[in-house]
């Protein structure tokens, strides 16, 4: 196929996910303005890579919420060393919730959203809902606790909920001492990161509704396409050094540029946030007249 009728196929594709609804509208996510940074060579490249880009709105990403809440008691295992089944569904009815704080904690961070939505879609009482400060003193009395993220990466931010000192005290040093029952409802996770939080927190219940495998990321997505696979490095590297991303937690490697946080390589994003994990070509403002395809909020 010739390369304008397969980049103008994709651009299609993405005007038809909007006119659903499933995609947001302009200017959130802008097909369009995102193809014209690249060279006319490269824009081939850019809209496959487009085309791999999913996009979870906020209907969609209330469903995950509930999926992976109802994950709870369908069986399937959730650490090594996490309660059964009939453990987890005889005290998730009682605990307390708590958002995973981010690496410096904001009262903006997705925890505190999903909390706020599993207050509305699960029914959950809003006086168990709790910061993590407060969260760990009802830990230290062996209640149920179940922390809430949209997004497990590396695994390093419910690892630092999971090891920070609240007062001398941490989630992982009362769990040492009484046992009490912690459950991690998260909705999109990274094998890597799945596999981080069994090793480093054995007896946390982890459940996620998608689990990404390397075929999710950039590093697997092409194995059916060998020049794209072929071509990807070089397309990151050039269009990597215009990229300006605001953050100021953020490292401005080369390695973080072409592939994100972790080298991690991801291509999704929320309607409220877009992880960092994913490819900064997709969400970071760049030099001159660059446009990202979708900020992050």
């Amino acid at each position: 196929m010739r390369s304008d009728i397969a980049i103008n196929d994709v651009l299609l594709k993405c005007e038809a996910l909007k006119r659903a609804g499933l995609w947001a509208a302009e200017p959130r996510i802008r097909p369009r303005a995102w193809i014209s940074n690249f060279d006319q060579s490269d824009r081939a490249i850019a809209a496959k890579l487009l085309d791999r880009f999913t996009f979870y709105n906020s209907a969609l990403t209330d469903r995950l919420l509930v999926a992976s809440f109802d994950s709870i008691g369908d069986g399937m295992p959730k650490g090594p060393n996490a309660p059964t089944r009939a453990q987890l569904l005889s005290v998730v009815g009682s605990a307390v919730w708590t958002p995973v704080q981010g690496e410096s904690p904001n009262p903006t961070d997705s925890g505190n959203l999903l909390c706020r939505r599993a207050r509305q879609l699960l029914a959950v009482p809003e006086d168990r809902i709790v910061e993590a400060d407060r969260a760990i003193a009802i830990a230290a009395q062996g209640h149920p606790i179940v922390f809430v993220d949209d997004f497990v990466g590396s695994g390093e931010q419910f690892l630092k909920t999971w090891t920070r000192s609240f007062n001398g005290d941490s989630f992982a040093m009362i769990h040492s001492n009484n046992h009490f029952t912690a459950i991690y409802i998260t909705l999109v996770a990274t094998a890597k990161g799945i596999g981080r939080i069994y090793n480093d927190a054995p007896s946390v219940a982890v459940c996620a509704t998608h689990i990404l495998e390397d075929r999710s990321t950039i590093y697997g997505c092409s194995g059916a396409d060998l020049q794209f696979a072929a071509d990807m490095p070089a397309f990151l590297q050039k269009y990597s050094s215009r990229l300006r991303p605001q953050e100021n937690y953020i490292s401005s490697s080369a390695s973080f540029l072409q592939y994100g946080f972790g080298s991690l390589g991801l291509m999704f994003g929320f309607d409220h946030s877009i992880p960092d994990a994913t490819l900064p070509i997709f969400w970071a403002p760049g030099d001159g007249s660059w446009e990202p395809l979708i900020e992050r909020n």
